[in-house]
């Protein structure tokens, strides 16, 4: 079987960084491949040298036998190379259509009709719905994630790089997108796949490259491995923690909500006590967001009322909130939780640019900030260059660890955690809601949003699921049976 691409001794170095140390890596046509790593590994780093984004110092790219030296992207593009990242390319003004076309029009002049018939070939051939005259800003992550993959199809991709391609997806759209994927993978596509979730390697890879620190430790087939060897390989031979389920004694009720209604919420209701850690698992765009941003603040409901502490929050602003020791670790970091031309000691006070330990005589102390932009960074070992470099300079998933660790090194009361392991390792997982456990039991209480039921059932102490805006939670009997959750979640009975 010929190679679809082949990377030889790739090494990237970003100032004094080395980011790839003599990467060299070679994926067969017609399979699906998998990246692994920690992160800061240089996994993304290492694709967007494939994908021509970052010209590597030293090594080259083949692509189906060939040669290439890649300028930007448009010739990797040209190359039938196609990646889609982290973060979705979709434009909310514009149409599904126009999305799908946006930089491959080929030429000044449009056939309109023409092109949404191709559109519509091309979705009934993966199996996707799509309204192509309606706005993109209706599209869920799912229907976002579809739209990613039909514009590498659009621009004829044959090798298509999708980096952590579930961090946004419920279980039920993750499975969807890899049966497409596979279908793909079936008619002669090439897929390699940056992931943090082991299962997904095991159940849909056919070969798997570890990363360490910039430099590959591994590479093999996946069926000459398991999920236990490729976490060692992964973390260096240590131990992933793993926690213990003993909640917190709970005390007195710290959040409320009654009849909450608004957007997608039509009358939930939720009481968490101080030491507890609840999940709240669902379908995505079920009420979750409108949900944490009404408790939060930025947005009020059209119904129904929240007490945070004790106290009625209607009166309270989103800084009263925090300034109470309401904290959030938010789903879109890029958002709603970093400016990443700013630097780390700067993104360090967001948020927090109140708070007495951060400031003197009203204004930021420069020292404090510094002190404690430092003990941010080192509370989850985010790797970066510097406290003075930009956000951007970090990973995706060091990002996370950043953002994570200024909500939970603030003294919490309530945290809402949105995704809190979107993007993160295997270790980055534990440590997380390890210090989230930690703060738990210290006398706070935090309500989790994830994606991920076995990783709610694995680190919460009760979990309730969310359907179609209310709320409900299974019988004591069933309060950790997966198929019971997973019913309540699509508005079934338990």
């Amino acid at each position: 079987m010929s190679d679809a691409v082949r990377l030889a001794g790739i090494t990237k170095r970003f100032g004094g960084v080395t980011a790839l140390q003599d990467v060299s890596l070679a994926v067969p046509t017609g399979t699906m491949h998998a990246i692994v790593g920690e992160n800061g590994a240089g996994k993304t780093t290492l694709m967007r040298v494939l994908y021509g984004a970052i010209r590597p110092d030293e090594g080259f790219v083949e692509v189906e036998g060939s040669k290439r030296d890649f300028h930007t992207s448009a010739d990797a593009i040209r190359s039938g190379i196609g990646m889609v990242s982290q973060h979705y390319g979709v434009v909310t003004e514009l149409s599904n259509l126009q999305n799908l076309i946006l930089g491959a029009e080929g030429g000044p002049f449009l056939d309109l009709p023409a092109a949404e018939r191709r559109a519509q070939e091309l979705a009934e051939r993966m199996g996707y719905q799509f309204d192509w005259r309606a706005s993109s800003a209706e599209l869920s992550p799912a229907g976002q994630q579809k739209l990613e993959i039909l514009k590498l199809l659009w621009r004829g991709a044959r090798t298509m790089i999708l980096d952590e391609p579930t961090a946004m997806l419920s279980p039920q759209d993750g499975e969807a997108l890899f049966q497409s994927l596979r279908s793909l993978v079936d008619a002669g596509s090439t897929v390699l796949l940056v992931t943090h979730r082991l299962p997904e390697v095991m159940d849909y890879c056919q070969g798997v490259t570890v990363l360490r620190a910039g430099e590959r430790v591994a590479d093999m087939p996946v069926a000459e491995t398991n999920a236990s060897e490729l976490a060692r390989l992964i973390v260096g031979g240590g131990e992933i923690p793993h926690e213990t389920l003993e909640p917190a004694p709970t005390g007195e009720t710290v959040f409320r909500i009654r009849g909450l209604a608004g957007g997608k919420l039509k009358g939930a209701d939720l009481e968490i006590r101080t030491g507890e850690l609840v999940g709240l698992a669902g379908v995505d765009g079920s009420g979750q967001r409108e949900l944490f941003r009404a408790v939060a603040g930025i947005e009020r409901a059209k119904a129904g009322t929240i007490e945070l502490f004790g106290s009625d929050a209607a009166p309270m602003d989103a800084a009263e909130r925090l300034k109470r020791g309401l904290r959030t670790i938010p789903e879109d970091r890029h958002d709603e939780a970093v400016i990443e031309d700013w630097s780390l000691v700067q993104n360090a006070a967001l948020g927090l640019q109140r708070d007495e330990r951060l400031t003197r005589g009203g204004r930021i102390d420069l020292a404090r900030l510094r002190e404690w932009a430092e003990k941010v960074a080192k509370r989850f070992s985010t790797r970066h260059g510097g406290l003075d470099l930009p956000m951007a300079s970090l990973s995706g998933g060091n990002q996370q660890r950043f953002v994570a660790a200024r909500a939970l090194e603030s003294e919490p009361r309530l945290i809402l955690a949105f995704q809190p392991a979107r993007g993160l390792d295997l270790l980055g997982t534990a440590e997380v809601y390890g210090a989230i456990r930690e703060r738990c039991r210290d006398g706070a209480a935090a309500i989790v949003v994830s994606f991920d039921l076995d990783e709610l059932l694995e680190h919460c102490d009760r979990i309730v699921a969310i359907s179609d805006g209310r709320i409900s939670e299974p019988p004591a009997d069933k309060a950790r049976d997966r198929d019971a959750i997973g019913r309540l979640m699509t508005g079934a009975a338990a």
